[in-house]
């Protein structure tokens, strides 16, 4: 099979969406430092999650089927028995587990996620809270909080090895090309619809611009290359596109990035939207809907002329 790599990074938008340890009463959010600024993000240990949260909910993988994980020599991982053709969460995010006469035996992840980290500076907000009515009924004094929060325009790229779907190096399980393409749609349809759920609060995820495609080399083409401004006339952000038109102008392998590459965006949003047709032919330029679909259609076309 032909080595075939799928990217895409997207933009969302989102409040206070991962909490780290927290110091006394104050719950801290996740966050990273860059140019003598902090940064808030998502790691991609909870964005996994939330992955196979929908996956399990909404598409039934290893229904009736025992959990693959297990605590042996107090390490937590997957059971010797689990495999790509039964598990699919196997399959997409990779295992180590130890098998007797074999030791140690891991296969890299086919999904793999970067962190979503915020186009926007955090602000040092913070909530100051009480639960005062639950004091209130207890006649008792009431315990305060504080919640640090951020929101942001979010950025995060994800990348498939398409090859290696239903592939495993270490037994001789080998899937369909059928079930191939049913696992990477689904995939695809999860990210489009992505949400989480944080402190009684559900986070819309969905993405607000999208870009990437299906190529003949496996690499992030738009990881970090995604950058927001504000239009000072519509108060309305805008995608900072000179990045993206040097990125799509690089070539491999006699082939420009931008041959393969389809953006989606939620029309109304952004204040530049006439120009992502100035940096991609109008025919690959469309509604995120679209895009998922049209996403959809190249990973089917790449494992049925394999």
């Amino acid at each position: 099979m032909n080595k075939g790599g799928l990217t895409i990074s997207l933009i969302f938008d989102g409040m206070s969406l991962n909490y780290g340890e927290g110091l006394g009463i104050i719950s801290e959010l996740k966050k990273l430092s860059r140019s003598g600024k902090l940064y808030t993000y998502l790691s991609r240990q909870a964005i996994r999650y939330d992955i196979y949260k929908m996956l399990k909910e909404y598409y039934d993988i290893a229904k009736d089927k025992e959990e693959p994980l297990t605590r042996d020599q107090q390490v937590i991982q997957f059971k010797p028995e689990a495999n790509v053709k039964d598990y699919e969460e196997v399959d997409l995010f990779g295992y180590m587990k130890t098998i007797q006469g074999k030791g140690a035996v891991t296969r890299p992840a086919v999904v793999r996620i970067s962190p979503a980290i915020s186009l926007e500076p955090f602000a040092n907000d913070l909530e100051f809270g009480t639960n005062k009515n639950f004091a209130d009924r207890l006649k008792t004094d009431p315990n305060p909080f504080q919640f640090e929060h951020h929101y942001s325009l979010y950025t995060y790229t994800i990348t498939v090895d398409l090859d290696r779907i239903g592939e495993d190096p270490n037994d001789e399980n080998s899937l369909e090309k059928e079930e191939k393409i049913k696992r990477v749609q689904n995939l695809l349809d999860v990210l489009k619809l992505l949400n989480r759920d944080i402190k009684g609060r559900t986070e819309n995820l969905n993405p607000l611009f999208a870009i990437g495609g299906v190529y003949n080399v496996k690499n992030p083409f738009f990881l970090n290359r995604l950058k927001v401004e504000i239009d000072k006339n519509s108060e309305k952000y805008k995608i900072v596109t000179d990045i993206l038109e040097s990125t799509l102008n690089t070539s491999f392998l006699n082939e420009k990035v931008k041959d393969k590459t389809y953006t989606g965006y939620i029309k109304g949003f952004w204040a530049n939207e006439e120009e992502f047709s100035q940096i991609l032919p109008k025919n690959r330029v469309m509604g995120i809907e679209e895009f998922f679909g049209t996403i959809k259609s190249e990973v089917k076309a790449y494992y049925e002329s394999a």
